[in-house]
């Protein structure tokens, strides 16, 4: 009797054990199952972060996501305001992911010598913008692939007040940077001023130029403007450095109306061949 109880106890425990390993497979299955369910439900953008021209992959640079029309939330190709997503710091082989609610973004790539996430640039960080030209769609369950080229920004943008980065108006000129054969020149700016003494500080200057040389320079009011271009916007011009004035006027200005802007305004940059001057006036 006793051998009996002890066996039908023993059958009663390995019963357990399987209906207990049972249960735990199921539950495993379950929480599997569902984890892969969340991963088909997540969105968002992903891809790799290069320098331009060498590929190489570039660690610890951030891509950024914007809500909302880039008409009010930034100049051509730079973001006003505070980000409303941003990825961990990019892998060593330049990989990336950022997660996002389906929706529209206007996303972009930057990567700060002093490694933080925010602020605004200073020359020697390195940015790439081409992606705020148009808005990115996000659908439900779908990653969308953006790849990053990152270039230097060669100069600071900070000219009487007026930041190319944070500021728009509905007062300026466009147009494109080229080369003397027509090419377009990405990451430079057209610089204005406000009278006829170019050998100076200017007073505004524009967005950088994209990979199609597009420019955007925002204006606070009509008026005349004398319009150059450079790499540099505030160092004294070198002999051999692309360099151009606006050449569709004798004094190389233009006169902007208020309110609009004046298209087409292209200026071609050419090695400097001039005596640089022996300083460059503050005022």
């Amino acid at each position: 009797m006793a051998t009996g109880r002890v066996a039908a106890m023993s059958v009663f425990k390995r019963s357990g054990s399987v209906a207990m390993a049972v249960a735990a497979g199921f539950l495993i299955a379950l929480m599997a199952s569902s984890q892969g369910l969340a991963e088909e439900k997540k969105s968002g953008i992903r891809g790799t972060i290069t320098m331009r021209g060498t590929g190489a992959p570039v660690e610890k640079a951030h891509v950024y996501a914007y809500v909302g029309k880039v008409e009010t939330r930034a100049a051509q190709f730079g973001i006003i305001g505070i980000t409303d997503w941003v990825s961990h710091g990019s892998a060593e082989d330049g990989t990336y992911k950022l997660d996002l609610p389906p929706g529209e973004y206007y996303v972009l790539s930057r990567k700060r010598q002093s490694g933080l996430n925010y602020g605004p640039l200073s020359k020697g960080d390195w940015y790439d913008h081409k992606f705020v030209k148009e808005p990115t769609r996000i659908r439900k369950g779908k990653y969308v692939e953006c790849n990053f080229e990152l270039q230097m920004l060669m100069e600071p943008m900070f000219f009487q007040g007026l930041t190319a980065l944070e500021r728009t108006t509905d007062t300026g000129v466009r147009g494109r940077i080229l080369d003397e054969k027509g090419q377009h020149i990405p990451g430079t700016f057209v610089i204005a001023y406000t009278n006829d003494d170019m050998q100076r500080v200017p007073d505004f200057a524009s967005t950088l130029s994209d990979d199609e040389g597009n420019y955007t320079l925002y204006l606070p009011k009509g008026g005349r403007y004398w319009l150059a271009a450079r790499f540099y916007a505030m160092k004294v011009p070198q002999r051999g450095e692309p360099f151009g004035r606006f050449e569709g006027t004798p004094d190389h200005s233009v006169q902007v109306e208020d309110g609009r802007f004046l298209e087409g305004i292209d200026i071609v940059l050419s090695p400097y061949e001039g005596d640089p001057p022996e300083g460059i006036k503050i005022h």
